[in-house]
């Protein structure tokens, strides 16, 4: 969907999309938004901004009292009628591809920037982002571990749990990182699954949201579930949490990327250190 091209650069731009976000951010155009969606929390002054709702429930009205002349949205954004309606009211839409890759990465960060007039600098920032990315993945390649087996767990509830498989943002971002995704060639996007299948799944490692584990408790409520107390991770009690901005696919991509790997490799140091003991 592409808006009515605006004469002169948009001044009153909202962003919707944490990625989108991130990348206003990094070009040095936050001056330019005027708002942004729920999932945008990062950089935390961004959390300032009006919120405009979550990307996929978006409503018409809230986004268009910000008298926006530009509205930045990924093709997850939702509902569709919702785009429609904004674009019949005249407002400049631009829809930027949101393919979870280092080369998606590369041209979210070049579309947005020619969308706020600024290619120049979107050219040198996915560069350099790009340049990061490939430098930390053939670290990764060199090592000479071997590959750790984790799932991501998006919520459990009574035996039951959301994961993430093929398409999802969670499972492309593991695999960059190097670790393997059991549900990856089992389930698309996010799906629920039986106690039995994560016992077949057998991970060494779960990874989950911070938000799951701030109550205090969802961690232990995690590993106390039967099923995953027959796997290896519940087993040693092997954990990861991890921000949901590092799920972005954004300019702070290899910074998420290491964070990651760092917390597998310390997760599981600690589970070798205690064999060892």
């Amino acid at each position: 969907m592409q808006g009515w091209a605006a004469d002169a650069p948009a001044e009153r731009v909202i962003s919707v999309d944490g990625s989108i976000t991130e990348i206003v951010y990094a070009l040095q155009q936050q001056h330019r938004l005027v708002g942004r969606d729920t999932t945008s929390t990062w950089p935390e002054v961004a959390q300032d901004l009006p919120d405009v709702g979550y990307m996929r429930q978006l409503s018409a009205e809230g986004i268009l009292s910000l008298r926006p002349d530009l509205i930045l949205v990924t093709a997850d954004a939702q509902p569709q009628s919702v785009l429609d309606q904004l674009q019949q009211a005249r407002v400049d839409i631009r829809v930027i591809p949101n393919a979870y890759t280092l080369a998606g990465v590369e041209d979210k960060i070049i579309q947005v920037a020619d969308a706020l007039g600024v290619r120049e600098a979107g050219v040198l920032l996915a560069s350099e982002v790009v340049e990061r990315t490939t430098d930390l993945l053939a670290e990764l390649q060199a090592q000479s571990d071997s590959p750790v087996k984790a799932i991501f767990v998006m919520n459990a509830h009574n035996s039951s749990m959301m994961v993430a498989g093929k398409g999802s943002r969670a499972d492309a971002f593991m695999s960059l990182a190097g670790v393997i995704n059991p549900f990856s060639d089992v389930i698309n996007n996010f799906q629920n699954v039986s106690g039995e299948a994560l016992m077949q799944a057998n991970p060494d490692i779960i990874i989950t949201l911070d938000e799951v584990a701030i109550p205090g408790s969802g961690i232990e409520r995690l590993l106390s579930d039967p099923a995953v107390r027959r796997t290896e991770a519940g087993r040693s009690g092997k954990v990861v949490a991890i921000e949901a901005r590092w799920l972005n696919f954004g300019p702070d991509l290899p910074n998420s990327l290491d964070s990651l790997v760092s917390r597998v490799k310390a997760m599981r140091s600690r589970g070798e250190s205690q064999g060892d003991s």
